[in-house]
């Protein structure tokens, strides 16, 4: 099958192992290369991209790091599948995603807590 690609930029994958993924594939780069770039076990890596785990705040940045992405929006991706993995199944999932989507202009403001999350 051809990966030739016609027409526009194709979608980016939600997923964060689809993303990550996508990213290793795209430079064709063998798993073991990546674990070994970023210090990361092998088999935690192959989880990560089967969304099966979650990387640290730490994986994920060594990750960004070596694939040269924004970081924030690396981290950003980390949180949302965080988010997903914990409340999939909630029915007020939606409705909290709407809440965060309203207040989304006062996260970063001058005077903010700067409450992180991990």
């Amino acid at each position: 099958m051809s990966k030739t690609r016609y027409g526009g930029k194709a979608p980016q994958p939600v997923r964060l192992g689809d993303w990550l993924r996508e990213l290793r594939e795209g430079l064709d780069l063998p798993l073991r290369a990546v674990a070994d770039a970023t210090a990361m076990d092998l088999a935690h890596l192959h989880k990560i991209e089967r969304a099966q785990r979650l990387p640290t705040q730490e994986q994920t940045s060594r990750l960004a790091k070596f694939f040269k992405l924004d970081e924030t929006q690396a981290q950003a991706r980390r949180i949302a599948e965080k988010f997903r993995q914990e409340f999939a199944e909630n029915p007020a999932a939606k409705e909290a995603i709407s809440i965060l989507a309203e207040q989304a202009g006062g996260f970063g403001a001058a005077g903010d807590s700067g409450a992180r999350e991990t």
